[in-house]
């Protein structure tokens, strides 16, 4: 591999492999770390149960439970546990990644609307778009802080085109979102490429679906502030000097 697959984006060809993700996402994602679980979805409910039969004396356990929908009938962005794990089991696992279907996993409205981003990009850029039907949760372990699994989303053309990119590590088209948060506020880095029509973009989203910067954001919020120091620099170095009073003698001084 050369220097350039070192970047956030995921090369069609040599294959990006487990390490340079993980490589990738640990400068992408630092300020996941100290993130709650309640950010990506509502907290499991633990209900104390006592232990029935003959197993000896009763004992409280604990059972996690599924999240629900909210009384007004909000989807969480996703269905985990508060250890940032999907309660149903991977289909795929390889090098300590999890791949996971998105349907029961990613919350309906979620994944919609990240679908509906990647098609705007799609259009911006020339490419085919996507019906979002074909999608995956992939989390990539982290060892940092609470040791809580980055969050991706990854979307396919077909059902092929899944098994192409989840199993052989090749993708000539990659639809991939890295979460990203900032200030409590969460913002997504879209990866969309195309192999054939030689297109490598990135994009910074906000929540609103807007496009705030036209590269990751991780490198967009660390340009902001290294532009801001220097600006605060500068401004300190215009700022003129005060000259020092001249202190006046009095006679008996004299």
């Amino acid at each position: 591999m050369n220097a350039h697959t070192l970047s956030l984006l995921r090369r069609p060809k040599p294959a990006l492999t487990s390490f340079v993700w993980l490589v990738c996402l640990c400068v992408l994602s630092m300020s996941l770390c100290t993130l709650s679980p309640k950010a990506w979805a509502n907290s499991p409910a633990e209900a104390p149960k006592k232990a029935e039969g003959g197993g000896g004396p009763g004992k409280d356990e604990k059972k996690s439970e599924r999240p629900k929908r909210t009384f007004e009938g909000i989807e969480p962005l996703f269905y985990l546990d508060d250890k940032r794990r999907p309660y149903a089991q991977p289909f795929e696992k390889k090098n300590g990644e999890e791949f996971f279907l998105c349907r029961a996993n990613v919350g309906e409205w979620y994944r919609e609307m990240n679908a509906n981003d990647f098609n705007m990009l799609a259009e911006k850029n020339g490419l085919n778009k996507i019906s979002g039907s074909t999608c995956a949760l992939h989390l990539v372990p982290s060892q940092k802080g609470k040791k809580l699994p980055y969050l991706l989303l990854e979307f396919y053309a077909n059902p092929d085109m899944m098994r192409e990119c989840v199993l052989t590590d090749e993708c000539s088209q990659v639809r991939t979102v890295i979460m990203y948060i900032k200030d409590k506020t969460l913002y997504r880095s879209f990866i969309i490429t195309d192999s054939r029509k030689r297109v490598h973009k990135q994009y910074c989203l906000n929540n609103k679906s807007d496009i705030i910067a036209e590269k990751a954001c991780w490198r967009y919020f660390q340009d902001l502030a290294f532009k801001r120091l220097l600006e605060a620099e500068n401004g300190k170095e215009e700022e003129p000097q005060e000259k020092p009073k001249r202190r006046r003698t009095s006679r008996k001084e004299e």
